[in-house]
This record gives structure tokens, sequence and C-alpha cells, in this order.
């Protein structure tokens, strides 16, 4: 069993909620892991006492479940300090090049350019590494929230 109580997971879950609603309304991906108020695996404890503890009395309504599993997917998005810096980079750097209305072979010499062309490689791997993380989190979400709902039955 968990050792966190309810009230403790609550606690916890909440934090990370406000969190994660702060970074979505300032439009920030990804974030620093640094900013989550617990690690991780705190966080995905919590979540998963919180849901069953909810589901327990009966409260899990289809729009709460989903807000909580968009919450829980987006743990994803929270990396470490380097990946967060290069993932930025390259997407300002994607981004002053779709503002330059140059023809491509004259933006081909920009710092942008050369800045997209060496990181997208690793750029990608990270991307991919981050949706496989949200995958996985999805997957353990959808698990163990079914398996609270169905406890109740």
């Amino acid at each position: 069993m968990d050792p966190l109580t309810p009230q403790e997971a609550q606690r916890i879950v909440g934090a990370y909620l406000t969190r994660v609603d702060a970074d979505a309304a300032a439009d920030l991906y990804p974030c620093s892991v640094d900013d989550l108020p617990q690690p991780k695996e705190t966080i995905r404890s919590a979540f998963r006492v919180c849901v069953a503890s909810i589901a327990s009395v009966g409260q899990l309504t289809p729009e709460l479940r989903e807000y909580l599993e968009v919450a829980y997917i987006s743990l994803a998005d929270y990396v470490d300090g380097e990946c967060q810096t290069l993932l930025r980079e390259y997407a300002r750097a994607g981004d002053e090049l779709a503002a330059d209305r140059r023809l491509v072979r004259e933006k081909a010499g920009t710092e942008a350019w050369r800045r997209v062309t060496e990181q997208s490689g690793l750029a990608g791997q990270l991307a991919r590494g981050i949706s496989e993380e949200a995958d996985r989190l999805r997957a353990e979400f959808r698990s163990w929230s079914a398996d609270a709902v169905a406890e109740r039955a």
C-alpha cells in the first residue's frame, strides 16, 4: 500500500495541479523537473492514492477523471534542465525560421538554420522520449483508475 495518506496525497496533487495550470497558462513547454513541488515518483504515488480515494466515494466523474489524466500525463513534460534548454532553443530557432519570409535558400545561412539543423536529431530523440513517457503514464493512469472504479462497483 502507498505510504501517503489521502490528505497528504491531496495536498501533493493540489500543489502539482497548481504548477501545471500555471505552466499551461504561461504556455511553457517543456518545463523544468526542478519546478515540480515534489519528485515525479512522489506525485505519481499521490495521484494513485487520490484517484482511489475519490473513486471510493463515487466522485470520480468522467470530467474529473479526464482532467486528472491529462494532468498526470503532463508529468512527461517536466524534464531535466539540459533537455529543457535544448528543446526551448530548438523551438525558438524554428519560430525564427517560420517568421523569416525569405526564400529557403536565403535562410540557409542564418544562425537559426544552423541551430535547427545541428539540433534536430537530438531534439527528435528527446521529443520521442517525452512522448513515450506520456504513453506510459496514460496507460498507467487508465489501468489503476479503472481498477479503483471497479473496486467501488
